[in-house]
């Protein structure tokens, strides 16, 4: 597979319009890790002035999560058809709508109503338009771009409980933070309409910003592509049919399952070992800076060293932390070392699902196989706090993190046996 030698791993040179994609889809991250950010504190807050349970608001977005799969086929068959930019603009105004529906929330039915068409819209933009849009303007340095633009959801993460209790202590209350968060999605919709481009070709711009091609050829490979995906031998089907698909998404969504279902149930798993519940508490509020360092240095491996040999670090770098807990979780440090290190694997395997699949299926066929390997790995993602509760409540809260080494141990065999290489699309440079 080619690979562009010049290109600077630590320091990307995406170009002012690569940037400018590149920054869009650090903010569709923002918006996409909204609930996993903001839920401990808005449960608590609509507890107190509505009475709703925190275990009810939890179905609702789980409910809403697996939902959002429908949303997974419905907006990839649409992306296809009407490109990146527009089903962005579609899932941004569709989130605007779902905050302005929370904005509203005195009822529970309303507030379960707002989640869902939030989780729904969201996947427009930060699953199928950040997957095409990457895919499309960065085919060689997919994982720089997916690096940095995964960012978002670790800043998500550090900043929006401040500015909801910020909030919170103001006139505007809970209602003026829903309609503060409608107007920034509404502005971005505008924004992405009337500034991003599907691709770099027509954005007057470069893959990769790789100025090594002349415009004649540029606009023959584009060309070439675009009558290539007119004739393309890959459908829903066959893709379906290949055996990459599943390992690629069984090879993703594993680690994501236990890192995500890990993290959430971490308090009560460090409790169990003896760990004071504070002590969890603090450990996962100051953590953040190594989630934005995994997403980081995720990236630059994947550029590095390929994204198959990343997953695998990925893989390990879970497992190994869920090890260190079942081994050491009555050592406080032995706890702070190993949640570093599953919040470093649970932000590169946010990065890696994406970038595989442009790696197998090339940059034209992306489009078709990206929707089944994101229902895959989304089946798994939303079943992780499901899966990890059940095995706390069957087999104890200390087994719980080696569940996490034994299934990321399951998840190292389908990665390995992943033949890396391109299998179908071969646009020039790819």
């Amino acid at each position: 597979m080619a690979e562009n030698k010049k290109f600077n791993a630590w320091l990307p040179n995406f170009g002012a319009k690569g940037w400018g994609i590149t920054i869009a889809c650090f903010i569709f991250f923002y918006f996409y890790s909204f609930w996993n950010a903001a839920t401990n504190t808005l449960f608590g807050l609509f507890n107190e002035m509505y009475g709703w349970q925190q275990t009810d608001m939890s179905y609702v977005i789980t409910i809403a999560g697996w939902i959002s799969l429908i949303a997974v086929v419905l907006f990839g068959t649409l992306g296809r058809k009407i490109g990146a930019k527009m089903v962005s603009v579609i899932g941004l105004a569709g989130s605007a709508i779902a905050f302005g529906v929370l904005a509203c929330a005195r009822t529970f039915e309303v507030f379960a109503a707002g989640v869902v068409i939030f989780n729904f819209s969201m996947v427009a933009y930060a699953t199928i338009g950040v997957g095409l849009l990457g895919s499309s303007w960065f085919p060689r340095t997919k994982g720089a771009f997916m690096g940095i633009a995964t960012m978002g959801m670790t800043i998500s993460s550090a900043t929006l409980n401040p500015i909801i209790l910020g909030f919170a202590g103001t006139a505007y209350g809970i209602s003026g933070f829903f309609w503060a968060m409608a107007a920034i999605v509404a502005i971005t919709a505008v924004v992405v309409f009337l500034f991003v481009k599907n691709n770099p070709e027509e954005a007057g711009a470069y893959p990769d910003n790789d100025q090594s091609v002349s415009r004649e050829e540029l606009k023959a490979d584009f060309k070439a592509s675009l009558e290539y995906k007119k004739t393309s031998p890959w459908t829903t089907t066959r893709v379906l049919k290949t055996p990459q698909t599943w390992l690629i998404g069984l090879g993703t969504g594993l680690p994501m399952m236990v890192g995500a279902g890990t993290i959430a149930l971490l308090v009560p798993t460090l409790a169990s070992y003896g760990q004071d519940p504070m002590f969890g508490v603090v450990l996962l509020s100051s953590m953040w800076p190594i989630g934005l360092l995994g997403h980081y240095l995720i990236g630059v491996l994947d550029q590095k060293i390929g994204t198959k040999k990343t997953t695998l670090v990925v893989i390990c770098v879970l497992g190994i932390g869920g090890l260190l807990v079942k081994l050491g979780g009555v050592n406080s440090a032995v706890c702070a070392v190993a949640t570093g290190m599953l919040m470093f694997g649970l932000s590169g395997a946010a990065n890696v699902c994406m970038s595989l699949t442009a790696s197998i299926y090339g940059r034209a066929d992306f489009e078709v196989a990206y929707t089944p390997i994101q229902v895959i790995f989304n089946v798994l993602n939303f079943a992780g706090v499901s899966v990890m509760s059940t095995v706390s409540a069957v087999a104890g809260p200390q087994n719980v993190m080696l569940a996490v080494f034994v299934i990321c141990l399951i998840a190292l065999v389908p990665v390995i046996a992943l033949p890396y290489k391109q299998i179908a699309s071969n646009i020039r440079g790819e």
